[in-house]
């Protein structure tokens, strides 16, 4: 039986609850994050819970927040508190500092005095506007020689801003929205929120505290739990309630700078529809929230009364011409995949539950389980893969995801055909080999079998998508090994899906 524990201060709406016998599982603990954990005053809270109760033989501990008093917070904070995080702001700098110093050795930077001078001028005055923007932060701009229009954010204030993406920008406003909208991660504290439910999702309580406890580099303390940090790493895979939530930021940081709020959306739409093929990076790592403009125009209508907006520059202007009269950027390379090594052990015939928050389903004893706020990875040892660069990609395994199709009344084979749109975008030479009805359990179901290029260095993947409709939501599950070993595998995928029990 759960035991109840009130803090001091208990009538203000924070209990901490001890489950005492549940198993430490994955699906448990994101049911606990997702309960509403918000802020640096909570995070301190969660983390002095962890050591007073760290010696008792609890295994989960959840902490959940009831709506605090505006005296604690105040009534502008509490519209952008971060969610859950077992990292402080201070570890955010450092992660976000080393993990620059990778990067800097990775991409073709832009090493222009004045352009630099403009973007960090630019930026500062942003993030001077920001919310949760602790004095630690260490607010740096890059500009990136690449002509794809992308821009990233790592913890701490580090932002990278493709030259494409300057060049894109009709206009300094839109060039602050991106800027603000980056700033906007970094704020809500996207990337380690992200890395703090993969440290839960792969390492016992037991240990969260001398893993995140010792001296020495974070990074590579996470990358010794295969949480890696270079390019495409986890934290810059930012999931669509994330990037939900750095527009609303970033829409608020462009008003209290004195400019358009609207260039935010008005950036999206120019990109989108005068670029697509130079957009896909960006829309892979800044995946469209639903109604995005939409929802953009109403957070608008929420800041305050209209005023006179700042729109452009004689600077912004300089900066282009000087742009446009350097040499063009070295040609990309392609898309970089990791080296062919072992293969993964065979999957095991003995399969254990995985209990999630809308389903339920088994899946084999010697696989492991990553989760994030769109989805559920799971694979055999070595079935993520880590190519040159730090990016990592699933190259075996089944893969979960739960999403609103845009269109209000939509059928399963149109979202289906939506749902594989949207990975042609980051997945441009995907293509479907065959498509069927099926009956799952007494419930329609459309099977795709798609072809795409593996991860692994010359070698192509069969993905085996299923879905299904849960609700108001598309629920897809992607089986994916390499073309070679699929079948092999199929008889694990067909226990996986069997297995498969979802609410209505």
């Amino acid at each position: 039986m759960p035991l109840f524990r009130s803090l001091p201060g208990s009538n203000e709406g924070c209990r901490i609850v001890i489950l005492a016998e549940a198993p430490a599982h994955a699906g448990e603990f994101e049911e606990g994050l997702q309960s509403g954990n918000r802020g640096e005053k909570e995070a301190m809270i969660c983390r002095v819970a962890r050591r007073v109760f760290g010696r008792f033989t609890a295994r989960v501990i959840f902490v959940s927040f009831a709506i605090l008093p505006h005296a604690v917070f105040g009534a502008e904070r509490l519209q952008f508190n971060p969610g859950f995080n077992l990292f402080s702001p201070q570890m955010d700098v450092q992660v976000g500092k080393e993990s620059s110093a990778q990067l800097d050795k990775q991409l073709p930077l832009l090493n222009d005095a004045e352009v630099l001078q403009y973007l960090d001028g630019l930026g500062k005055k942003l993030a001077s506007c920001a919310p949760n923007n602790p004095s630690e932060y260490t607010w740096q701009y890059k500009v990136v020689n690449s002509t794809d229009i992308n821009a990233f954010a790592l913890p701490g204030g580090y932002i990278y801003v493709n030259r494409g993406a300057i060049e894109a920008a009709e206009n300094e406003a839109q060039l602050a929205g991106v800027l603000a909208h980056e700033s906007g991660h970094v704020v809500m504290r996207h990337g380690t929120h992200m890395a703090s439910q993969a440290v839960l999702a792969q390492a016992p309580l037991a240990i969260l505290g001398s893993i995140l406890g010792q001296s020495g580099s974070i990074t590579a303390q996470l990358a010794e739990m295969g949480i890696g940090l270079g390019l495409n790493s986890l934290m810059l895979k930012n999931s669509r309630s994330a990037e939900a939530e750095a527009d609303e930021v970033g829409t608020y940081i462009l008003y209290q700078a004195g400019y358009d709020p609207r260039a935010l959306s008005q950036f999206f739409q120019i990109i989108e529809k005068k670029y697509p093929q130079r957009t896909l990076q960006f829309f892979s790592d800044h995946p469209n929230p639903e109604n995005r403009i939409k929802d953009l125009d109403a957070e608008i209508g929420k800041l305050g009364p209209p005023r006179s907006a700042k729109t452009d520059s004689p600077e912004f202007e300089a900066i282009k011409r000087r742009l446009a009269g350097m040499p063009p950027p070295p040609k990309a390379q392609g898309m970089p995949t990791a080296s062919a090594s072992q293969p993964p052990p065979p999957p095991s015939e003995h399969m254990i539950r995985y209990d999630g928050k809308v389903l339920v389903l088994s899946y084999p004893d010697n696989w492991q389980v990553q989760q994030s706020e769109d989805g559920v990875a799971l694979f055999p040892p070595g079935g993520m893969v880590t190519g040159p660069e730090g990016e990592t990609a699933q190259a075996y395994g089944v893969a979960l995801s739960r999403n609103r199709p845009v269109r209000e009344n939509w059928g399963l084979v149109d979202a289906t055909q939506e749902l594989v749109d949207s990975m042609r975008q980051s997945n441009p030479q995907l293509h479907v080999l065959q498509q069927t009805g099926m009956n799952l359990q007494g419930r329609s179901a459309v099977s795709t079998l798609l072809q795409n290029v593996s991860p692994i260095e010359g070698q192509r993947e069969t993905d085996h998508l299923v879905t299904i409709r849960q609700g108001d939501y598309l629920l897809a599950l992607i089986f994916v090994a390499p073309e070679k070993a699929f079948e092999s595998y199929t008889p694990t995928f067909d226990k996986i899906l069997q297995s498969l029990e979802t609410s209505n």
